[in-house]
């Protein structure tokens, strides 16, 4: 499966991240030196502060991402609930000096089998987390990202008739005037009432990646949560090339799942 590169995610290069997932996949904050700590005086507010929970239905697996944007920091932490320390970002060097803009993350995404909902609701608990960091002049910065575990249930695609990555060859279809259209989701993956905000759909050629950019081509369209279709432009197609449609629903805070299948263009 392909994923896309989201709006505002950074690629994060000669940075420390400390990170905590169930018994955590670093050291402890205490052993690399890094436990922000809130200057003094009246600290600003982080311009944006994301955490939520990706559920790929299509292929049963599970991770948390997270998204922390502002003017320009040295050092970045988040803490859950019950304080624990679950990222701490801080530039190195010659980045340090710059400072950072914005850090985006995807956690590994473990099948469920691995990481069951139950699992993944008990490491990270539900709540606000607390954001503590520095600001690029010395003055502190402040804010929280909310994460829940209301997750929602896959959205079905009606149109086009798609088929799994293993048979993508042989699922052949046209192209011009392609609408795709899926079922509205109003329940959460366990049955529970869901409140969905919006609905992205992202078309990706497989076969045109760039090692070195993001040049790959990409339709992406978030949706108001009352549609449930999207007609594609037949420009952005190109005969012979494979492609993976993604429908994706997102909860009001943040939360989403993705549906997806895959298919040749005529």
């Amino acid at each position: 499966m392909l994923h896309s590169v989201k709006n505002g995610l950074f690629i994060i290069l000669a940075i420390l991240i400390v990170g905590v997932l169930g018994g955590g996949f670093l050291a402890s904050a205490q052993e690399n030196q890094l436990d922000c700590t809130l200057p003094a005086g009246q600290p600003e507010t982080i311009a944006a502060a994301k955490l939520f929970i990706e559920y790929m239905a299509s292929d049963g697996d599970l991770g948390v991402h997270g998204y922390f944007d502002d003017h320009g920091w040295s050092e970045l932490c988040v803490y859950d609930p019950t304080g624990t320390l679950v990222l701490a970002v801080k530039p190195q060097s010659q980045l340090r000096d710059l400072t950072m803009a914005g850090v985006g993350f995807e956690s590994r995404e473990p099948v469920l089998a691995e990481l069951p909902f139950d699992d993944l609701k008990a490491r990270f608990p539900a709540g606000d987390y607390t954001v503590i960091g520095t600001n690029h002049d010395g003055t502190g910065l402040t804010g929280a990202a909310l994460f829940t575990h209301a997750i929602p249930a896959a959205p079905v695609i009606t149109a086009p008739m798609l088929t799994d990555e293993d048979n993508i060859a042989n699922q052949v279809l046209p192209v011009e005037n392609m609408v795709v259209t899926w079922d509205d989701v109003t329940t959460t993956y366990d049955g529970q009432p869901v409140t969905i905000v919006g609905y992205e759909v992202i078309i990706t050629n497989m076969d045109d990646d760039h090692t070195h950019g993001f040049a790959r081509p990409i339709y992406d369209v978030h949706l108001p949560a009352d549609r449930n279709s999207l007609t594609v432009p037949a420009e952005f197609f190109q005969s012979g090339r494979r492609y993976e449609i993604e429908v994706v629903a997102i909860e009001e805070s943040g939360n989403q799942t993705i549906n997806n299948g895959y298919f040749t263009a005529q």
